[in-house]
């Protein structure tokens, strides 16, 4: 696999120059596997190699030194979890310049390290190479100079650290070293720290002849461990050990020691932040997200069909306090929201599973931070609670937040599960307590505009609606994988705007699909569709989406009536138009969703925040549309794959037909 698109590469013509040139250099290969036995750190949910340092996963930092220090192609060796590890590693953009060749031994994989080694032997091409453990990261200095390590035909190198740290989980470890004489001759691999002067700091240069090694001690046992394979290269004199004067290295084998790589990397340590980002023009926009600088934009809300709110005579002006979960994507939006809102809301805790993350933000907005969410559940100054956690843990975030009698603004979805759904909507009323789900789009100034001019009756009985709706850029394909689907993770958010401006939900709906990205059909998806809806009314909707447009994110509504026509356009990143000799020419639609919706946001934020100040409910209609919402969206997922239109009143009856999400 190689992540360069080929239309960039420099075309291979022939030229008496490139004839004349000196060979190119042969690739510098590392093998790096993830497929040993599960550890204490690893879970069904998430394997070791994706705990996160400092926002980034444990083998992307592993990859990465190995890059910086000269490797130019690495053989990934995956078991358990592999399909999750790929989409992590593969799409990366720092990566560019890095070959990249997988060996998945599939999720039952359990023989161990040294088994697929030897099982990854063939996509290793060259004669020397290096062999890494995922769960160690080095300095690329130490990885540079273990590439120029001299070998022998038959010898390995391995990395070693003569100052064995005062580290009791180390002193305890197998593979210690005895290192004797000025070419570094290892002598024994020791048990007992008291015959060892070195440890093994897990990266070696060999050559093919270990695969040899490996093939005699499978067929003597059906499992050992790569520390025996050091044994039996020193008992036959071939293992020499490079000593690196300061070795600076983190093994990532308990608890202890991940929680002392995250201290390391919160504090700046460069092993964790040297990751070069290679961005193509105009790519960096998609990490940026702007705010109005106005603080008071917020108290000029929207006039329309909004959601209004009137302070109880007399009330103190009190701040709300708000716990948010998740620091990601989405958290991040809602942290930008809660910094422009200080007038009216104290963020008191965040929550997030990275230490890491939870540090720099409650040094930034000086909250308390945790991984446990009972702990800011118990406390009775929380007010609020904003999930923003990963999709599949929303419905028991918010079930427990409800139950803990907090206010709940929640990233959508709120389950994909419909008993799931409908209990968090049952909690939600029953006692009484301020919910809303983070449809953002209702609260788009363009969009209320639209319904404004809708209800003021200026194009008369609406007869057509059409949405467009086309992503941008494509989304990393291990969201997609937890994303629920184009239709659950796209087309809700058009179904539940059609209903904001009508108050109508359709009574049949008919999809067409196609998928031209093979990695999204390969998850039984599609990224490109087409919706129609029909109402009882007469009024007839569309809805056209795809996960990405190469021109910015495109989210655009006409709505034709008996007396007119109205249209919703997009942003743009400007307002400027150039004319020239050359024609006109005029700016480019808002590169994603977080420069298309800031105000959006924060217009929501400011609504729940009164919503938690006065202690009140959206109307009970307006919470139960999720139930309907819900079918609209299966119904469409349904007709895509039975390949005919749906009723809404046969969704619950064809349930069965849906793949599980």
């Amino acid at each position: 696999w190689h992540p360069r698109d080929p239309a960039r590469r420099r075309p291979n013509s022939p030229s008496p120059e490139r004839e004349m040139a000196a060979p190119a250099p042969q690739p510098v290969v590392a093998v790096v596997s993830c497929a040993v036995r599960p550890t204490d750190l690893d879970t069904t949910a998430l394997p070791k190699a994706l705990l996160p340092i400092a926002g980034q996963p444990l083998i992307k930092h592993c990859i990465t030194q190995l890059m910086l220090g000269g490797v130019t192609h690495v053989v990934l060796v995956l078991g358990f979890h592999g399909q999750l590890i790929r989409e992590m590693i593969l799409p990366c953009e720092e990566f560019s310049n890095l070959t990249i060749d997988v060996v998945d031994l599939g999720d039952a994989w359990r023989a161990g390290f040294c088994p697929s080694l030897l099982a990854a032997q063939e996509a290793v091409k060259a004669d020397e190479f290096l062999i890494c453990t995922y769960d160690h990261v080095f300095d690329q200095g130490a990885v540079r100079q273990m590439v120029n390590a001299p070998t022998s035909a038959s010898g390995t190198v391995v990395l070693a650290d003569k100052t064995i740290p005062e580290d009791p989980e180390l002193a305890a470890a197998r593979n210690l070293l005895k290192v004797v004489g000025d070419e570094s001759s290892v002598m024994g691999v020791e048990a007992d720290k008291a015959d060892a002067n070195a440890v093994e700091a897990g990266l070696f240069k060999t050559t093919r002849a270990v695969f040899q090694v490996i093939k005699e001690l499978s067929e003597q046992k059906p499992y050992f461990r790569f520390v025996e394979v050091l044994r039996e290269l020193s008992g036959r004199g071939n293992l020499t050990a490079h000593v690196v004067p300061d070795l600076v290295w983190f093994p990532i084998e308990t608890e202890a020691q991940l929680k002392k790589a995250r201290q390391e990397a919160t504090a700046g340590h460069g092993v964790f932040h040297a990751h070069p980002v290679s961005l193509a023009p105009g790519q960096a926009r998609r990490f940026i997200s702007s705010v109005s600088s106005d603080p008071e934009a917020i108290d000029r809300l929207p006039e329309g069909a909004g959601r209004v709110f009137t302070r109880k005579s007399g009330e103190e002006d009190t701040k709300v306090n708000i716990c948010l979960v998740g620091l990601g994507r989405a958290g991040q939006f809602h942290l930008k929201s809660i910094s422009m809102l200080t007038s009216k809301v104290r963020l008191r805790w965040v929550v997030d599973v990275d230490e890491g993350v939870l540090a720099k933000v409650t040094s930034t907005y000086d909250c308390k931070g945790t991984t446990n969410l009972d702990v800011p559940l118990a406390d009775p100054e929380v007010e609020a609670v904003i999930i923003a956690s990963t999709t599949f843990l929303h419905y028991e975030h918010i079930i427990r937040s409800l139950k803990a009698g907090k206010a709940v603004l929640a990233e959508k979805p709120i389950s994909h599960d419909p008993t799931e759904l409908k209990h968090v909507l049952d909690t939600a009323l029953e006692k009484k307590l301020p919910f809303l789900a983070g449809y953002q789009r209702r609260c788009d100034k363009n969009f209320r505009d639209l319904k404004a001019q809708m209800v003021s009756g200026h194009i008369g009985g609406t007869r057509v609606i059409k949405c467009t709706s086309r992503d941008n850029p494509e989304p990393p394909l291990e969201y997609l994988r937890i994303s629920g689907g184009i239709f659950h993770d796209m087309l809700c958010h058009d179904f539940d705007m059609i209903h904001y401006l009508t108050g109508q939900f359709p009574e049949s709906v008919y999809s067409v699909g196609h998928t031209y990205n093979q990695a999204i059909a390969d998850m039984d998806d599609v990224d490109t569709a087409v919706v129609t809806l029909q109402f009882a009314s007469g009024l007839l909707a569309t809805v056209d989406t795809s996960r990405i447009a190469a021109y910015g994110y495109d989210q655009r509504i006409e709505v034709f009536g008996d007396k007119g026509m109205c249209q919703a356009h997009n942003m743009s990143e400007s307002s400027i138009m150039l004319a020239t000799v050359d024609g006109y020419r005029t700016p480019r639609s808002e590169w994603s969703f977080p420069q298309r919706y800031p105000q959006a946001y924060l217009t929501e934020l400011a609504e729940f925040v009164e919503m938690v100040r006065d202690w009140i409910q959206e109307e009970e209609s307006t919470v139960m549309r999720h139930l309907m919402l819900e079918k609209v969206t299966t119904a469409a997922e349904l007709s895509y794959r039975l390949k005919r239109p749906v009723r809404i009143d046969e969704v619950e009856g064809l349930r069965d037909k849906l793949p599980k999400h």
